[in-house]
């Protein structure tokens, strides 16, 4: 081979290569670990991703046995009842962190009560339902920097005690001692993990404890969400750049945009095809049906011509008489070994299934464009507070309109009312079904005059006579 001989003090590397340099690995840690399972419905929109379970130790029995390596302390004990409640509490508590947009389907218990119950990854041998586009803005969105912040000090104090190369003699052995540093790092780093969806589903793989594994994987997240948020604003968001790329499709965008940065854009998604009668997915032939309704119990009396058939075929007659029974569904399904491997399965997905995405105006997140809603705000609970943009949006458009004449609209007139008849109610003197009844009439009257139907003063004149005053006897509507 020949090795030219260049001078390359002065040499300088071009923006994209600085750019894809950005990916190099790290000898301490390697982003590659979880071979996850992840199913797509079209028609649903929705991703199921199957978390592998195998780095936890119910699958990991066996090679001890086989080995003969000391059981770890955690589980050489009989555990009892409650401590098994009391673990599967504190997964489901992680996993329903995450209950308001995707659904966490966890794994039944191979035994009932066993200290493999107790589980290093809460997410370990679940389903996650994935509402297309939502596993990439919960990513985006993630405070890995504040887990990270607050992880340092423990992990840090972790690099102190031996991390010296393991000797083995069989690829099982160092299995078995990748198997234990990842139980051992994915407590302490857990925060980070479970700060998205996808961190937990494909946490990396630490070859090490040391400082740089730290400090790359960092880095890793943090140029994901850049890439993820700059795809989804150049590719997806009508409103960037529109004179310029308002012609184009998202995936044209896509095109352009791996041009300017100097990347290839295919992306090679390995895809498994199977007829499966284990997992449906959807109620519909050939891809599902209401399990409800197979009757496995049915009778099956094979006619001559199917008896010939078996025959012809060699084919057992309770296999034909199975295929009438059960009904063998087609599953297709991805393999993902990394999170940018999903986060790219999910993106291409977003692409053929044309999503639109929106900005924000009030909190300046991006977010999914459901059906013809065009709406300017999200349904995201804004940071430090309790109610979503497009809630605080309206509390502050109706404020506002308080603003209009002068502070005297039919909204302020009405307010006006509401407040003093509530305070009846706090203090006893009006009935709370009364105050509703006079509610739902007063809303109706105040929507009237906003349409213009009703002048603001018989709005005003109505709310005064509609609850009697304490000093008059003169019945109202609703006293």
């Amino acid at each position: 081979m020949v090795r030219p001989n260049f001078d390359l003090s002065e040499y300088q590397d071009s923006e994209h290569a600085n750019y894809r340099s950005q990916w190099s690995g790290c000898a301490d840690l390697s982003p590659s670990f979880f071979e996850n399972s992840v199913s797509y419905l079209e028609k649903e929109k929705r991703l199921y991703l199957e978390v592998s379970p195998v780095y936890e130790f119910e699958c990991m029995f066996d090679l001890y046995e086989d080995l003969e390596y000391p059981i770890p302390e955690v589980y050489q004990r009989e555990v009892t009842e409650a401590e098994v409640e009391a673990c599967r509490a504190e997964l489901q508590i992680v996993r329903e962190k995450f209950g308001s947009v995707f659904q966490v389907q966890p794994p039944n218990p191979l035994y009932p009560y066993d200290s493999t119950e107790h589980k290093t990854n809460a997410f370990s041998g679940t389903t996650v339902v994935v509402p297309l586009g939502e596993g990439i803005l919960n990513f985006c969105y993630a405070d890995f920097k504040s887990a990270f912040d607050r992880c340092a000090a423990v992990y840090q104090e972790l690099t102190r005690t031996a991390d010296d190369p393991k000797k083995i003699h069989r690829i099982e052995e160092g299995v078995i001692h990748l198997y234990e540093l990842y139980a051992e790092v994915f407590p302490t780093l857990s925060e980070v993990f479970y700060s998205s969806i996808y961190t937990a589903a494909f946490p990396p793989q630490f070859t090490r404890k040391a400082e740089k594994a730290f400090t790359y994987y960092q880095q890793y997240l943090s140029l994901l969400q850049s890439e993820f948020l700059e795809l989804i604003e150049f590719c997806l968001d009508k409103n960037y750049r529109p004179k310029v790329l308002g012609r184009l499709y998202p995936s044209e965008r896509y095109s352009l945009w791996c041009k300017i940065k100097g990347v290839p854009s295919c992306h090679k998604r390995q895809e498994t095809f199977q007829p499966d009668s284990c997992n449906p997915y959807g109620t519909e032939m050939p891809f599902g049906a209401e399990l409800d309704k197979i009757d496995v119990d049915q009778e099956i009396i094979l006619s001559p011509e199917q008896k010939a058939f078996c025959e012809e075929h060699g084919l057992p007659e309770y296999e034909l008489e199975l295929c009438y029974k059960i009904p063998c569904f087609i599953s297709s399904s991805y393999t993902c070994n990394n999170l940018r491997d999903m986060l790219y399965l999910e993106f291409t997905k977003i692409l053929e299934a044309g999503q639109e995405f929106q900005k924000c105006r009030r909190c300046g997140k991006y977010f999914i464009v459901k059906g013809n809603y065009h709406g300017a705000y999200c349904d995201r609970i804004a940071d430090g507070e309790h109610r979503t943009c497009q809630q605080l949006a309206a509390q502050e458009a109706y404020l506002e309109k308080l603003k209009d004449n002068d502070g005297r609209n039919p909204l302020s007139v009405y307010q006006k009312y509401y407040k003093r008849y509530f305070a009846r109610v706090q203090s006893g003197a009006l009935k709370r079904d009364k105050f509703k009844l006079w509610q739902y009439e007063a809303v109706r009257k105040r929507d009237d005059c906003l349409a213009g139907n009703l002048t603001l003063d018989e709005l005003a004149e109505w709310l005064e006579k509609s609850m009697p005053n304490r000093s008059s006897r003169k019945k109202a509507p609703f006293g």
